[in-house]
């Protein structure tokens, strides 16, 4: 079975975000179980499954692991957390299930995404907050021997040292954190301080070793646009041609918007799939 490529020179292939799927999912147009076998069919070599409440039975999930097997591909764990400025026993229980994916599952989460909406960045006492609880899941995640790849919600890249702070500012503090990188989430209309391309940029750059995991999808005029196309916010090439330089084992994830129905669904995927392999020719042809 070929697999899809999200950039040459990234050796993991692409995933796909099962959260794309949410609204078909819970129309029951597909099934869970059947929407990991269409990815593994179609060719990707990972999926994100995202279990918001971490809710899902032992059962379901020992199911998608034994068809994960079947076909060869790789599970993500993901649930949307509600804002750490104290412990969460479902955080924890989030972490415990990951587990059962393997050792270096990727789970992506948030920091404090109800805080930190219609706000510049977060406080200089919700930092201290968020770095206590931070440093204690971190702690818990390497005895677990999986990855927590916290993701920029509607942060800012970085604060302006006083008032308000940002993605930048948390990481600084913590090094030992690693973070899922969502570009379009800091160019989003939902996010108060919109970053030029530029600063993404030097976002990665500056921690390039610590951002493994990349959500992909973008914006234009910082509204969220259905497929990946061209005259964007951001080129998201430009991105992953970096992606591919410094750390080409970095988990891409396709995660754009969702749709209403499994067939515009669907479509907006494979036009995404046809814009990466179009991508990819083209910067064969210029080799």
């Amino acid at each position: 079975m070929k697999k899809l490529v999200s950039y040459k020179g990234i050796k993991t292939g692409i995933g796909l975000a099962t959260n794309c799927y949410k609204q078909v999912l819970e129309k029951q147009e597909i099934s869970l179980k059947d929407l990991i076998i269409q990815a593994a069919e179609r060719g990707f070599s990972w999926v994100e499954v995202r279990d918001p409440e971490v809710m899902m039975s032992i059962e379901t999930l020992k199911t998608i692991k034994k068809i994960a097997d079947s076909y060869q591909i790789r599970i993500h764990y993901s649930w949307d957390n509600g804002n750490v400025f104290e412990e969460d026993e479902r955080f924890y229980e989030g972490m415990r299930r990951a587990v059962m994916f393997g050792k270096g599952t990727c789970c992506r989460v948030l920091i404090a995404a109800q805080a930190i909406a219609g706000k510049k960045g977060y406080s200089e006492e919700e930092m201290n907050k968020i770095i206590h609880v931070l440093k204690l899941y971190i702690k818990t995640a390497k005895e677990l021997e999986i990855f927590l790849c916290f993701e920029n919600s509607m942060e800012p890249i970085k604060g302006d040292g006083k008032t308000y702070f940002g993605m930048e500012d948390i990481l600084l503090r913590l090094p030992e954190m690693s973070v899922t990188f969502d570009a379009a989430n800091f160019t989003t209309e939902t996010t108060v301080i919109n970053p030029m391309e530029a600063e993404l940029i030097s976002y990665y750059q500056k921690f390039s070793k610590r951002i493994f995991y990349y959500h992909m999808k973008q914006t234009r005029n910082h509204k969220l646009i259905p497929a990946l196309e061209d005259h964007a916010d951001f080129d998201v090439i430009k991105l992953m041609k970096m992606f591919a330089k410094t750390n080409p084992d970095t988990w891409v994830c396709l995660e754009i918007p969702q749709q209403k129905d499994l067939n515009r669904m669907n479509e907006m995927v494979e036009k995404s799939i046809l814009y990466l392999e179009r991508k990819n020719k083209d910067e064969d042809g210029r080799a």
